[in-house]
C-alpha cells in the first residue's frame, strides 16, 4: 500500500512538473507569437482610400472631362494611386517622393465613357499592399440629339484645336478624331472645325453644355454568364461567416519547432481577374487565386452609393481558378469583390458590378423608413430645430448636427439641404402595426429663441406607402412619409440607420508609439504624427457585427467583431485641415446613430525659404599691402538671408578667430566658418519662415567676408555677394526652384576674386513639407 501511494505521489509530481515546464515554455512563445502577429498586421495594413469627388451616380457628357479626386492614407508610405473604370486600369499616379508618402492626394482628369460605368481608386504602398475605395457609378450621356450630331465652328485668330476643345468642354483626342486633317499647331483664322452639337433651346439658340449632375440610378451594363471552372466551388466557413474569430488557424509545417510555433507572417497575394454575373437570380463570382498562405476568402457586397457588407467567408482556394455561387442578396445594381485573408494581412481583388432583376425573390419588409419632407410655421422665425422620438425611444435632433438648423423663409423650412442621415430614419416595424412619433421644436427669430411646442402623430400600416402625411405641431406642421423597407425597397443604403440602437460614446484618440526626433528622422516623425488610434465605448443589447468610422462625414473604414472598441487611423494631412471623427455601431444591415464628434484643427502650415551655402572658390587672393597672386588670407565675416523685413544671419568666423584661405581650393562654409559655428549643428544653412499669403517674394542673400591682416581697412574684402531672387508668388517660386535649385555667382573684390555655389529652396514642395534642420539652427 505504501509503495502504491509513493508511486501515485511521484506521478502527481511528474505531471505537475510537466505542466509547469509547459507553461514556462509556452507562455513566452505565446507572447512572442502575439507580438509578432500584431507587428505583422501593423506593417502590412492596407492603405485607406476614399473618393472625395465626384458623388456616386453623377452624369456628364460622353467625352467630356470629369475630375476624380481621392485621398489615400496609410501607416506605410504610399507610392502609387490608380484609377479604375469598368474593370480597366485607366491612369496611374506616382508619388513625387521616391520613398512614398503617408498621405497621397490624387486628382485624375477622366474622359467620361459612354453609358453606366463603375469607378474606384486603388493605392499601393511600399510593401506592395493594395487598398481600394468604395466603388461608385458615373453615367456618360449622349452629346447630341439624334439627327443632328455635329455643328461647325469657325476658329479665331491664334486658336488651336486644343483651345476649341477647352471652350466646348470636349476631350482634345475626341475632337482630333472628328478633324483628322487638322494638326495641333495654331490654326489659320476662319478654319472650320467640326464639334459635337449640344441640344438646342426652344428659341433655336445653342444651349450651354450640360454640366456634371445627378443622374437616374445607374444600371450596370449587361454581361455574359461567367463560365464555371473545372473545380468545385468554395464553401462557406461555419458556424458564422460574419464572425472572423471562429475561423480556425491553419496548420503550419516547418522543419524547426520554432518555425512551427512562431511562423513568419506576411500578407497573401491579391486575387486577380474577378468576373461576375447573375443567372436565374444566382450570383456567380470567379477569380484567380494567387495566394499560398490564405486562411479564407471574404466576399464583400455594396449597392452603388451604399455601405459595404460581408456576405460570406469562404474556405481557402487551391490556387488557380476559384469561384462561388449564391442567391442574390437583393435586387438592383450591386458591386462585389473578394479578399484573400492571411494571418499577416489581406489583399482585395478588382470590383465587379452586376444587375439583379426585380423579379428575383426579395425579403419581406422588416423595417420602416421615415423621411422628413417639409416644414411650415407661422411667425417671423428664420431658423428652427426639433427633437423627435419614435415609439418612445430616446429623442434625436433634427438636423443631427448641433451647428445646423432648419433655415426658414416666408414660413417655409428648407429640409432638402439636410444630409440624408438627418432627414431619413429607419427602425424596426412596430409590433402593433402603428408607428408613433412625438417630439418638440424650437425656433429662432434673430437672437431670440422660442419654444414652438410639441408634435405627435400615429401612422397605421395602411399609411406606410411613402405618401406625404402631416405631423401636426402646436404652431407648425411637419410633412413626413413612412415606407416599409425590405430587399430592393431599401431607399437609402444597404446599411440603414436604426435609431433604437445606442450610439457609441466617449470617442477618444491617441498617438501610436514614441515620438521620433523630428530633425533626425523627418519621415518617421510624419508617420508618427499622422498615425492615430481611436477608442470608444458602446453598451447595448444588439448583437453587433462591428463598427464604421467616419471622417468629416464620409465613411472612412469599417472594423469587424462584436467586442472591438478601437481602430488605427491615419490623418489625411499634416496641416490646414479640420478633423472630425465619428463612429457608428453595426448590427448586420442596421447601423446606430453616429457618436458625438471628436473634432480638432490640425496646425496651420507655413512656408519657408532656405539657402544652403555649398562651396566657395577663390581664383585670386591678396593679403596685406604687398601680395602675390595667391596669398593666404585670414577670413571672417557673416552670411545673411532677408525677406519682407525679416533677417536670418550667422557669423562666419570672428576677427580674432579666423580661417586661413587662399586661391585654388574649394572650401565649404563649415570649413571657413569654424570659429563662428562651434555651437551650430548646421553652419551653412539659413532659413526664414513666412506666411503663404505673402505678396513679397524677393529673397535677398548676402555673403560678406574680409581679410584680417592687422591693418583695418573697410575695403579689405575678399568676398562681397549681394544677390536677390524675385518671384511673383509662392507657386511661381515652387515651380522654378522645385526641390531645391543650385546657383553659381562670381565676385571680384579688392583682395579676392571668387566663385560661390549655393542652393535655394522654398517649402512646401513636392519633396518635403518643411525644412528638416532643427529650429535652433535656422538662425532667426
Amino acid at each position: 500500500m505504501k509503495k502504491r501511494r509513493g508511486c501515485i505521489k511521484w506521478a502527481i509530481v511528474a505531471v505537475v512538473s510537466l505542466v509547469v515546464l509547459a507553461l514556462v515554455v509556452l507562455c513566452p512563445l505565446a507572447f512572442l507569437y502575439t507580438r509578432q502577429l500584431d507587428q505583422a498586421r501593423a506593417e502590412f495594413e492596407a492603405p485607406t482610400v476614399y473618393i472625395t469627388e465626384p458623388a456616386s451616380g453623377v452624369s456628364a457628357p460622353t467625352g467630356s472631362g470629369l475630375l476624380v479626386a481621392a485621398t489615400a492614407v496609410g501607416r506605410t508610405p504610399i507610392t502609387t494611386v490608380e484609377l479604375w473604370v469598368s474593370d480597366e486600369l485607366v491612369e496611374t499616379l506616382e508619388s513625387d517622393l521616391p520613398d512614398g508618402t503617408s498621405a497621397f492626394d490624387a486628382s485624375f482628369e477622366l474622359v467620361v465613357p459612354e453609358g453606366s460605368n463603375l469607378l474606384f481608386v486603388r493605392a499601393v504602398n511600399t510593401a506592395d499592399i493594395i487598398g481600394q475605395s468604395m466603388p461608385l457609378a458615373i453615367v456618360g450621356e449622349a452629346l447630341s440629339p439624334p439627327g443632328e450630331p455635329f455643328v461647325e465652328v469657325t476658329v479665331g485668330d491664334g486658336e488651336t484645336l486644343e483651345d476649341v476643345a477647352d471652350s466646348h468642354e470636349i476631350d482634345p483626342g475626341a475632337l482630333q478624331e472628328l478633324n483628322p486633317d487638322l494638326g495641333a499647331e495654331e490654326l489659320p483664322p476662319g478654319t472650320t472645325v467640326t464639334v459635337p452639337a449640344w441640344p438646342e433651346t426652344e428659341e433655336g439658340e445653342e444651349a450651354t453644355p450640360p454640366s456634371v449632375g445627378p443622374s437616374a440610378p445607374p444600371v450596370p451594363p449587361g454581361s455574359s454568364p461567367v463560365p464555371k471552372p473545372g473545380v468545385p466551388p468554395l464553401q462557406p466557413i461555419v458556424p458564422s461567416p460574419n464572425i472572423t474569430g471562429t475561423v480556425p488557424l491553419p496548420i503550419i509545417v516547418d522543419p524547426a519547432l520554432v518555425g512551427v510555433l512562431l511562423p513568419p507572417f506576411f500578407p497573401p497575394a491579391a486575387p486577380t481577374g474577378l468576373q461576375g454575373s447573375v443567372e436565374d437570380c444566382m450570383v456567380r463570382l470567379r477569380w484567380t487565386d494567387n495566394a499560398t498562405n490564405e486562411i479564407r476568402y471574404d466576399v464583400w457586397m455594396a449597392p452603388m452609393g451604399g455601405s459595404k457588407r460581408l456576405i460570406a467567408s469562404l474556405q481557402p482556394a487551391g490556387g488557380g481558378p476559384a469561384w462561388v455561387e449564391f442567391p442574390a442578396p437583393q435586387t438592383g445594381g450591386l458591386s462585389f469583390w473578394v479578399e484573400a485573408v492571411s494571418l499577416g494581412g489581406k489583399q482585395p481583388s478588382n470590383i465587379v458590378w452586376v444587375e439583379v432583376d426585380t423579379s428575383c425573390p426579395t425579403a419581406a419588409p422588416d423595417r420602416l423608413q421615415v423621411e422628413v419632407l417639409d416644414m411650415t410655421m407661422g411667425g417671423a422665425y428664420d431658423r428652427a430645430y426639433c427633437y423627435v422620438s419614435f415609439e418612445n425611444t430616446p429623442e434625436v435632433r433634427m438636423p443631427a448636427d448641433d451647428s445646423e438648423f432648419v433655415q426658414v423663409s416666408g414660413g417655409q423650412g428648407n429640409i432638402a439641404s439636410w444630409a440624408a442621415t438627418s432627414r431619413k430614419f429607419a427602425l424596426p416595424i412596430p409590433g402593433d402595426d402603428s408607428l408613433e412619433m412625438t417630439g418638440e421644436c424650437w425656433g429662432w427669430a434673430g437672437q431670440r429663441l422660442s419654444d414652438l411646442g410639441t408634435f405627435s402623430g400615429a401612422y397605421a400600416r395602411e399609411t406606410w406607402d411613402g405618401t406625404r402625411r402631416p405631423l401636426p405641431g402646436d404652431a407648425y406642421e411637419i410633412g413626413v412619409s413612412v415606407q416599409a423597407l425590405g430587399g430592393r425597397e431599401t431607399a437609402v443604403t444597404y446599411s440603414y440607420r436604426d435609431s433604437t440602437m445606442p450610439a457609441p460614446y466617449n470617442l477618444r484618440e491617441e498617438k501610436v508609439g514614441s515620438e521620433p526626433i523630428r530633425s533626425h528622422y523627418p519621415k518617421q516623425w510624419e508617420q508618427w504624427f499622422m498615425n492615430r488610434r481611436l477608442h470608444w465605448d458602446w453598451t447595448g443589447s444588439q448583437q453587433l457585427t462591428g463598427f464604421t468610422i467616419f471622417l468629416n462625414g464620409t465613411q472612412y473604414k469599417s472594423v469587424y467583431g462584436a467586442n472591438v472598441r478601437e481602430a488605427t487611423v491615419t490623418l489625411p494631412a499634416l496641416y490646414d485641415q479640420r478633423i472630425r471623427w465619428q463612429v457608428a455601431a453595426d448590427a448586420g444591415e442596421a447601423q446606430s446613430p453616429l457618436s458625438q464628434e471628436l473634432a480638432y484643427d490640425l496646425p496651420k502650415s507655413r512656408a519657408y525659404v532656405q539657402v544652403k551655402f555649398d562651396r566657395i572658390y577663390w581664383l585670386y587672393t591678396c593679403d596685406g599691402w604687398f601680395c602675390g597672386e595667391c596669398s593666404t588670407c585670414e577670413s571672417y565675416g557673416h552670411i545673411n538671408l532677408f525677406m519682407a523685413g525679416q533677417r536670418s544671419t550667422k557669423p562666419c568666423g570672428l576677427q580674432r578667430h579666423t580661417r586661413d584661405v587662399k586661391c585654388g581650393i574649394w572650401y565649404t562654409f563649415a570649413d571657413i566658418c569654424t570659429s563662428g559655428f562651434l555651437d551650430e549643428d548646421v553652419p551653412d544653412v539659413l532659413i526664414l519662415p513666412f506666411d503663404k499669403g505673402s505678396t513679397n517674394f524677393t529673397f535677398d542673400i548676402t555673403v560678406y567676408l574680409r581679410d584680417s591682416d592687422g591693418i583695418w581697412d573697410p575695403d579689405d574684402k575678399i568676398a562681397d555677394y549681394r544677390l536677390d531672387h524675385t518671384f511673383s508668388s509662392l507657386q511661381h517660386a515652387q515651380s522654378v526652384l522645385g526641390c531645391g535649385k543650385q546657383f553659381s555667382e562670381r565676385d571680384s573684390s579688392e583682395d579676392g576674386s571668387s566663385a560661390l555655389h549655393y542652393t535655394l529652396t522654398v517649402f512646401p514642395n513636392s519633396c518635403a513639407q518643411e525644412p528638416t534642420y532643427p529650429g535652433k539652427d535656422w538662425g532667426f
